[in-house]
């Protein structure tokens, strides 16, 4: 199992968006959603990944998505890979709805420490913990990019205009026929939908849209009746890990806890069990890891080349050169990225985009452009695993034999390949690219 979590950066995408548990990139009219194996607890990313888990998660969602598209359009336009969703941009709702038909988790929690109200809704006397509540009902919360999601009340929701009464009222009725359609299916699967969170956003014609994920293990708790009816509450899902950190203390704040394997082993048996109790299909076991076979599979469905330049300048004076190289990379349909970053002024902003491609999975040729004291260049080959070629600018003879010397002497150890002139520069890069197409 491995131990950190995979690199998945596809420069050819665009730029990168990290969400806690996918990475974002957008298009014109689409996003681009990868599905990691991040495991996010109390909103904290964990640094160890679980196994086949964004798999696990896409392809449950794909399968609620088509059970429940007769209720509520959802925002998914194609699947090329297990982890990889294409999704049309909406403009997301600033709640999260959360549905709940049972005295559980946090509610049960407050609930034992004498709260009888949970987002305005009186909850009634008497109940024990994983109780049925009367009926279900809609607790939503705040969307804190960072830090906890916070409890808000619909009278609140309507009284600070973050949305209309007639969207309220349409978002809680879709959320609620939701939450029945998701019981009525796992009914005939023995199994229980405890409680669930879903997300909306408004689509380009102004049509209310189900977004994110629907019914997974990580936006709902499920039990099993085989369970209940042996009187015992076990969670296949998430939950089991929360309650594992709380009882070492971790709740979100604080160093991150480390996720020993036999706890991962056991949260990637939960959701493999999970997939094959809602969607009665075993899972097909995977041939390559998943990075590889995502981007074979991009590869094929015509989203990428497989191969990526990445050209950076040391100040704006450097275009010239780098117009030429575009001009390459243009008629041979390469795509790229253009950066200025100097090595003196920019250090710690050069550094981060190096790490950022380091995690590419597509092979990458870094072309640098910089006279006089070339640190670009070194610095780019020093901290970059991909080749870096050095195409030095200068404006006449004595910059030329300076801006060369500058390029040619680098440390030991630091593979700087110089090409002086930068259509060249571009040529040898392609040739690169393409014996190192995967």
């Amino acid at each position: 199992m491995p131990t950190k979590q995979p690199s998945i950066y596809l420069p050819e995408l665009g730029l990168r968006r990290q969400g806690k548990v996918r990475d974002i990139y957008e298009q014109k009219d689409t996003l681009v959603l990868v599905a990691s194996d991040r495991l996010s607890l109390f909103d904290r990313i964990l640094k160890e990944p679980i196994l086949e888990k964004g798999r696990i998660l896409t392809e449950l969602a794909l399968f609620w998505f088509e059970k429940t598209k007769d209720i509520i359009p959802n925002h998914l336009v194609a699947h090329p890979d297990p982890n990889v969703t294409i999704v049309k941009k909406c403009r997301p709702i600033p709640i999260e709805i959360i549905v709940r038909g049972y005295l559980a988790g946090s509610m049960w929690r407050d609930y034992a420490k004498g709260a009888r109200h949970k987002c305005g809704i009186h909850l009634p006397e008497g109940l024990k913990q994983n109780d049925p509540l009367p009926q279900p009902i809609v607790t939503p919360t705040t969307k804190s990019q960072e830090g906890h999601d916070e409890d808000i009340t619909k009278e609140e929701i309507l009284k600070t205009g973050i949305l209309d009464k007639a969207l309220w009222e349409e978002i809680e009725t879709c959320a609620l026929r939701l939450y029945e359609r998701g019981r009525e299916v796992l009914k005939g699967r023995g199994m229980i939908l405890v409680d669930t969170k879903y997300e909306f956003g408004i689509d380009a014609c102004n049509q209310l849209t189900l977004i994110d994920e629907i019914h997974t293990p990580d936006s709902s708790r499920f039990w099993f009746q085989k369970d209940l009816e042996k009187k015992e509450v076990r969670f296949p899902d998430k939950e089991f890990v929360r309650e594992w950190a709380r009882e070492r203390g971790f709740t979100g704040d604080g160093p991150l806890i480390d996720l020993p394997d036999e706890i991962r082993v056991k949260v990637h048996q939960g959701y493999a069990e999970l997939y094959e109790a809602i969607t009665a299909q075993s899972i097909q076991k995977q041939q390559r890891s998943f990075p590889e076979r995502m981007l074979e599979n991009l590869k094929k469905a015509k989203m990428i080349k497989g191969y990526f330049a990445l050209m950076i300048l040391g100040s704006e004076k450097d275009k010239s050169h780098a117009d030429k190289m575009a001009a390459v990379f243009a008629e041979e349909g390469i795509d790229y990225h253009l950066e200025i970053a100097s090595a003196h002024k920019h250090t710690r902003a050069l550094l981060d985009l190096l790490d950022l491609y380091n995690e590419s999975l597509e092979p990458v040729v870094c072309l640098s452009v910089a006279g006089r004291s070339n640190a670009l260049s070194g610095v780019c080959a020093a901290n970059l695993k991909w080749p870096v070629i050095a195409c030095p600018f200068f404006q006449d003879a004595g910059e030329y034999m300076v801006n060369i010397h500058s390029s040619l002497q680098m440390p030991s150890r630091v593979p700087v390949l110089t090409v002086i002139d930068p259509t060249n520069a571009a040529l040898a890069a392609v040739r690169i690219l393409k014996t190192m197409e995967r």
